[in-house]
């Protein structure tokens, strides 16, 4: 809060500090009034102006130099890549001095939208999660239905039951006897995930709703108020305009109770936050038109094989099955493409004439050897177009904001900025834009001296150029992976006997022993669990739950968690914590075997709880360790580590997946909700049970009763075996068989062919990336003109001197690791560290 209040204060320009000497100036009547108010606060500890801190003195004089804030905002952006809007499309805070008090709120609320963003973010996920955990709509109101009827409810005034969750209460928990004549099951199956009320739902959707209506009124705030710049054209105006009818809308259904259509509209007020989500959609949306040319060739082939199926398979068992109409056999041949019927709907007429093969392996020939290949070719085309048009487009874009900046920094047209300048810029873009990360003294002046390569003391616009690129620069002390040993206890860590335990810990015999003791570990739980695993009968040894230690098996496991533990605690002591920490091998390692103790410690310290399985499924989990085995190849290695790094550059595209099912599962459960039922007293089951595909399969669980099994319908779908059997028993209980097949079809359209097609381009993109990145990364060490010594990913250099300027850091060294801000273009560390390492002279400098 002191933060904030400061900010506020200081964005009163004509207010100045009578600290080291500046004169204040005379006070206006109402600025009088607002500092006895301010002072009297509870919330800061200043009693008078005069004892403002330091840093707020600092900003008061960075702002006095003309376009020092607008510049900050512009390599902001630069370090980003992208904008909403260009500057002119934001409040400027800096340059309206007859509204300071707008100005102010401007530059607080820019922090607290920034700062905020990640819980708006997470408020969003919890209205998208509502819908998994309400009552479904269908069966809120089904008072129709006889087993609703033959209960002896408790109404409220409207007829419909006053027990939170509707007529899903009876509903969804019903079970006995089904039409088929099984017993005890679910008469309307579901996942039994009704967590929450009608009433509970509505609570939580208002709640979430207020607080990103407070978000928005906050980033109002941020434009000034101004409408014009809040609703600026482009992005700005089209997120804003969309977020605030979602808004309206979700309130509106809210309040009324018309809240059918709200899962949908969660989950786009959901996307209007995620911003890679909406780059992989649209980078999806730029494919769909060279697909559409692909796919229009295959409903051509698809329609001239149904026409010729239907003349030459007519008045046969095959023409009555699969080709009575020219839409049945466009049906059947769809499904053939899909590989869901080959080569069973071949079969009758195979059976008959062999020479009917040719109809049939032409046709998957061409539709789907080819023409689904060749969707892919596309996507992966497109994909790798779009790539590289991000690449270009944020390499741009950095370029032309940088020299924005440049230009309002460069006062006199003397093609240089000084140090000063520099030095202000990097205030501000501390104080007030925490999109960047804060910066301590030392590293603004070790980052200057990065910027200037020759040693002039001033930057040229080649060397700003630059300043997006060192903002991504994580620095830190060698210092910092000191032990606790090193730092605490130097006497003994400096002792022969330490340092011969720091060269086993720390050699490759310490792992391989390691190594050693998992197999070992490995053939023990396999040895005692063989009858299980032999398919034989097997009996839990009654000691196993006692509580006590006295079974061969357990000592063994009692054994393996205190090796474990040794194992961890040596490591970190050695290596230290910070170092530790940095290998994800390290920290999965790390918890299976503080899971592993906790186990032990609780199955076996007197409680009531002596179930020992427990500490055997954890160690049965610690044994995943021997999966390092396989990558001790290179090939696996390589591979493993190129896996790694794709999953987290892969969530926004499984997240357009994820929306896509989410939309199809909401309208799924409008259109079917309710209908896969087994209650006997429901005309439908039995209807369905002449969809003999679905009961002999018992697809009962695959269903839009209820959001969790809807979504997994979709998934069934998307991995495409068997989905015809589902989708007969929607036309079964439909009567409208059009219409379910519409809705399948355009699925399997869009998220298989379409989405899923984007997913593996996105792989096979990032794959090639990545392993060009990794082999980058196992490169030589590396020594740069006497500056750095890269090894892989990170340099360590000497801070008193960087590229031949002085920062005023002595003798200290630091580590350097460049951290990109997009995951999903690959930047070459190595050649970005390589090149920020390099002297230049002045005369090419300006150049």
């Amino acid at each position: 809060l002191d933060v904030y209040f400061f900010l506020f204060l200081s964005c009163h320009d004509e207010i100045y500090c009578k600290q080291q000497g500046i004169m204040v100036k005379t006070l206006s009547s109402e600025e009088a009034q607002l500092l006895p108010k301010a002072n009297q606060s509870s919330s800061t500890p200043y009693s008078s102006f005069d004892e403002l801190p330091d840093d707020l003195i600092h900003r008061q004089r960075a702002l006095k130099e003309e376009g020092v804030g607008q510049a900050a905002f512009l390599i902001r952006d630069a370090v980003i890549g992208h904008q909403d809007a260009p500057y002119e499309g934001y409040y400027d805070p800096y340059n309206n001095e007859g509204d300071k008090i707008r100005n102010a709120i401007s530059v607080v609320c820019g922090r607290l939208v920034v700062q905020c963003r990640g819980f708006v973010v997470f408020v969003g996920w919890i209205l998208f999660s509502l819908s998994f955990f309400e009552p479904p709509h269908w069966c809120r109101d089904m008072s129709h239905l006889q087993i609703i009827m033959n209960l002896d409810l408790d109404e409220g005034a409207d007829g419909v039951n006053d027990n939170g969750y509707g007529d899903c209460e009876y509903l969804l928990r019903a079970r006995g006897t089904t039409a088929d004549g099984e017993e005890n099951q679910q008469y309307y199956p579901n996942s039994n995930a009704m967590l929450l009320t009608v009433f509970q739902t509505q609570i939580i959707e208002l709640a979430c709703l207020v607080v990103i209506c407070i978000y928005l009124l906050v980033r109002f705030a941020d434009d000034g108020f101004v409408p014009r710049l809040f609703f600026f054209p482009g992005q700005k105006r089209w997120r804003h305009t969309l977020q605030i009818w979602v808004l309206v809308s979700l309130l509106a259904g809210n309040l009324s109770g018309g809240t059918k259509f709200n899962p949908l509209l969660r989950m786009l007020i959901l996307g209007t936050f995620l911003r890679s989500f909406q780059r992989e959609l649209w980078t999806f949306l730029k494919m769909i038109p060279q697909m559409i040319l692909v796919l229009s060739i295959l409903a051509v082939i698809v329609v001239f094989y149904a026409w010729f199926g239907v003349v030459i398979f007519y008045d046969t068992p095959e023409g009555k099955e699969s080709f009575p109409s020219l839409i049945e056999g466009i049906w059947t041949l769809w499904i053939c493409v899909t590989t869901a019927n080959y080569p069973d709907v071949m079969m009758p007429s195979y059976n008959t004439n062999r020479v009917t093969a040719i109809f049939w392996i032409s046709f998957m020939v061409i539709s789907y050897f080819y023409c689904m290949n060749l969707v892919l070719s596309v996507s992966l085309n497109k994909y790798d177009e779009s790539i590289a048009e991000r690449s270009k487009s944020r390499e741009l874009l950095s370029k032309k904001l940088l020299t924005e900046a440049f230009t309002l920094l460069d006062h006199g047209n003397t093609k240089s900025i000084t140090r000063e300048s520099v030095m202000r810029v990097m205030l501000i873009l501390n104080q007030d834009i925490p999109e960047i990360k804060c910066l301590s003294h030392d590293e603004k002046h070790i980052l200057f001296a990065f910027l200037d390569k020759d040693g002039s003391g001033e930057i040229c616009l080649d060397e700003f150029l630059d300043f997006g690129s060192i903002l991504l620069l994580k620095l830190s002390k060698t210092s910092d992976y000191a032990t606790f040993v090193e730092t605490y206890l130097p006497s003994i860590y400096r002792s022969g006997k330490y340092q011969v335990l720091c060269q086993v810990v720390q050699s490759k015999y310490f792992d391989d022993a390691i190594d050693f003791i998992l197999v070992m570990n490995a053939i023990i739980i396999a040895i005692q669990d063989y009858q299980l695993l032999a398919g034989g009968d097997y009996e839990i040894n009654a000691h196993f739950n006692d509580g006590n230690i006295d079974t061969i098996w357990e000592v063994f496991e009692t054994a393996f968690t205190a090796i474990y533990v040794v194992e961890a605690s040596l490591k970190i002591m050695v290596n230290g914590w910070k170092k530790y920490a940095e290998s994800p091998r390290n920290m999965f390692d790390l918890t299976i075997t503080i899971l592993a103790l906790l186990a032990t410690f609780y199955v076996y310290y007197p409680n009531t709880f002596n179930n020992s399985r427990l500490i055997q499924f954890v160690v049965m989990v610690r044994v995943l360790r021997l999966g390092r085995l396989i990558f001790t190849i290179d090939a696996f290695q390589l591979f493993g580590a190129v896996s790694l790094d794709i999953i987290p550059a892969a969530i926004p595209i499984f997240l357009v997946l994820l929306f896509f099912e989410y939309a199809f599962a909401s309208l799924g459960m409008a259109l079917f909700g309710g209908l896969i039922t087994r209650d006997p007293a429901n005309q439908i089951s039995f209807e369905l049970l002449l969809a003999r595909d679905f009961v002999d399969n018992a697809y009962w669980a695959n269903n839009f009763n209820d959001m969790f099994s809807g979504m997994n319908v979709l998934f069934n779908l998307i991995v495409v075996n068997n989905w015809t059997e589902c989708e007969i028993g929607f036309e079964y209980v439909t009567g409208k068989k059009h219409l379910v097949r519409i809705f399948f079809f355009c699925f399997h359209l869009i998220g298989v062919i379409g989405i899923s097609n984007v997913v593996t381009s996105f792989i096979i993109n990032a794959f090639f990336q990545q392993l060009k990145t990794i082999e980058q990364r196992k490169g030589w060490e590396e020594q740069i003109d006497g500056e750095a010594v890269i090894n892989g990913s990170r340099a360590v250099f000497d801070a008193s001197e960087v590229t031949g300027t002085e920062t005023g850091v002595e003798g200290t060294k630091y580590y350097a690791t460049i951290q990109p801000k997009h995951a999903d273009v690959e930047l070459d560390e190595r050649a970005a560290l390589r090149s920020l390492f390099t002297r230049t002279q002045s005369g090419d400098s300006e150049k």
